[in-house]
This record gives C-alpha cells, structure tokens and sequence, in this order.
C-alpha cells in the first residue's frame, strides 16, 4: 500500500490535513488546487479538542500555538438585554477534560501551517492553477482532468473541494446546491479598537430572534474575530469577497444590545463582508470506486455548531490512518466511510437543528445542553477513534 499514488483535489484545510495524514504514514500525495495561489480568507476558527488532537499528533500543536487564542471563558447571551443564558469555562478546562485545548485562530494562519508542513515533506506536491473538470477511472486507477489541459494520475483521487464540489458532482448524481436562507456576516476588527467591557468575556455569542452574533480573539488577541448570521430570504449571493455596508449590518441588529451595535460601529468598512449560505442533502455514499470526498465535499455544514473546519480535519486524520492500516485500496477506502460518514453527516444535521436553538423567537426555549460539546462531540478522537466498515 505504501506505493499507492493519490491525488488530492483542493487545498482547503481537509486537504490539507489529510494530506499530511497521508504523508505521516509514508504516503505519496499529489495536492491539485484551483487558486493562483496558497492562502485563505481573513476569518476565525473555532478547533475544539475533537480537532486538536489531530494536530498535536502531527506535530503542529507548537506551530499553532504562535497565533492562537485560548479563550479564559465563553458565554452565550440574550440578544437584548445581555443577559447570560450559559457560561462556558475555558482556559486549560477542555485540556483536563479531552486531552487537548479548545482555541481560536486565524484561517490564514491554521492554513499556512498546514501547507507549510505537507511542503516541507515534499515540496512539489502542491499543484496550483489547476480546475478540476472531471475523471475517469477502471478498477486500478483514476485519472484527473483539469481546466488547463493538464491531467493527474493515480491509485485513488479524494475529492475535498468544498460545499459545491465539482467532484462529488462529477460521481454522483447531480443535485441542487440549496439556499438556506441565512445570510452571514464577518469582519476583521483590531483588538484595540475595542474596550475591556466590549470584549468580556473573551469569547461570547448574542442570541435572538432570526439573528446570532459572535466575536472572539485570534492572533494571539490582538484581532477580534466578527461573524453573525440572519436569516435574510431574497439575498442569495455566494462568495468570500462580498463586500457589506455598516449601515446595513447596523440596521439588521438594531435592536441587539448596545455592546453589539458599538463593536459593529467600530468595524473597518473594508474588512466587512457577506455571503449566502447554501447546503446540500447528506450524501449517502462517500465511495464510488477509486474516488472519495470529505470535509465540506462529502457534508458541507452550517456554522451553528462551529464544526465544519473540525469535522474535516477529523476526516483528514481518519483518512490517513485508514490507508496505514488497510489492505487494499478498497479496503481503506471503506474503513473511511464506515467510520466517518455517520459521525459526519449527523453533525451536518445537528448543525442544521441548532440554528433554532440560537435564532429562535422563544429565547426561554434556548437549551445550553444542545451545543457542540453538550452533544458530546468535543469527545471524540480522531487520532484513535477505532476503525470499522
């Protein structure tokens, strides 16, 4: 197995990681990506300890800890009066609790870590300006074909080219990418714009009536991370660099609280943008032949429980781990789908379920029991979770 060639289409996080999975167990990786170059937009994440021990076991934990904020404490609150609905203990908490820390980061910064290590392994694994437009394959081989004449060969391709995934739609049957009818929202804000009592405590979440909206520190905390999320029928735009106005965001969350409405009045205009958030149904099958997706590909997920980032860097993990320890081709390729595509797919559909929870008009009905770690997802272990078809 250790000879197997495979091709990668896309250099997002799952990509990424499973990249350098697959490179940690011996693996030849070929990474093909559609950007003229490596990088990510200005956005946060939120990795919970379900994601972390995947990259303390690669050898990235001391790497990620340059730039990333461990928040002290968290809370979610009523959109309106500040009232604190749930209290989150962080700091060395998830540590004690999971093995493994509970941070915020930059996108940029998690993905120069990640495509720093996969090019320190092999420095021409990385094949940029390359679009992937479809493949073929027998029951030895897979053939990529892209945009610009050039084609890819290998054992097996694995498709980790985000929610609208031109290769999940190339093997499986076509199907709508469907508006959900949630607008978000993300800013980039310096720290120092802001005042102590704005930003306590160090992670927070306001929750009301068809709205959410959450800010945290990254980069050590001297950014704050902005993301909100409406429900906005009519307005169906996608993609990253859309810009938005301050005087709509203000507008949207005029009746949040006052903390709220002066973090808003202080973003840079440049640095605010807005995106529609689009969804597909479950995939019931991750496998066709030589061909797989993970990440957003194979269950592209809503914000509502901050796991879409984990969820792929689980499936990267998992993947690398399948191929070390299967007999064939085949072989792995079902350990993959047999471990994860029940995890992941029920977490695309908590995640759907949680937008009520935090946008509901009944505020007294909010459940704190039902957010990421109340439904026991921070439990999880990628790097030892057992495998199984």
């Amino acid at each position: 197995m250790k000879d197997c060639q495979i091709v990668i289409i896309g250099a997002g996080i799952g990509g990424l990681t499973a990249a350098l999975a697959l490179q940690h167990y011996g693996f030849k990786v070929s990474i093909h990506e559609q950007a003229p170059e490596l990088g990510e937009v200005g956005a946060g994440l939120t990795i919970t300890p379900n994601a972390t021990h995947a990259f303390d076991f690669l050898g990235l934990g001391p790497r990620l800890a340059q730039t990333y904020f461990i928040p002290t404490a968290g809370a979610v609150k009523n959109y309106k009066t500040g009232e604190t609905l749930l209290k989150t203990y962080r700091g060395n908490t998830p540590f004690e609790k999971y093995g493994a820390h509970y941070f915020q980061i930059h996108r940029a910064d998690l993905h120069a870590a990640l495509s720093d290590a996969v090019l320190a392994n092999d420095p021409d694994c990385i094949h940029l300006n390359h679009t992937f437009v479809d493949l073929t394959q027998d029951g030895t081989s897979v053939t990529a074909r892209f945009t610009n004449g050039d084609t890819a060969g290998g054992d097996v391709l694995i498709g980790c080219d985000g929610g609208n995934s031109a290769v999940r739609s190339t093997v499986y049957a076509p199907e709508p990418v469907v508006f959900t009818g949630q607008v978000a929202w993300r800013a980039l804000v310096p720290a120092d714009r802001l005042t102590p009592e704005l930003m306590t405590p160090p992670s927070c979440a306001y929750i009301g009536p068809d709205r959410l909206f959450t800010r945290y520190f990254i980069r050590s905390g001297d950014i704050v991370n902005v993301v909100a999320l409406a429900r906005q029928p009519g307005w169906e735009e996608e993609g990253w660099t859309i810009h938005a106005e301050i005087d709509e965001f203000l507008d949207l969350y005029h009746d949040f609280h006052p903390h709220v409405r002066e973090i808003i009045k202080v973003l840079p205009p440049e640095l605010l943008f807005k995106w529609a958030l689009r969804d597909r149904a479950p995939l019931a099958e991750w496998i066709n032949g030589r061909v797989a997706v993970l990440g957003d590909a194979a269950h592209p997920m809503t914000p509502f429980l901050g796991q879409g980032a984990v969820m792929a860097i689980e499936d990267g993990m998992v993947l690398g781990r399948c191929f070390h320890e299967g007999s064939t081709v085949e072989n792995a390729l079902a350990l993959f789908e047999g471990t994860r595509k029940e995890r992941a797919n029920g977490v695309q559909i908590q995640s759907r379920e949680q937008a009520a929870s935090y946008q509901g008009t009944a505020l007294e009905d909010y459940n704190p029991g039902r957010n990421a770690e109340g439904r026991g997802l921070f439990a999880y272990n990628p790097v030892t979770v057992p495998l199984t078809v």
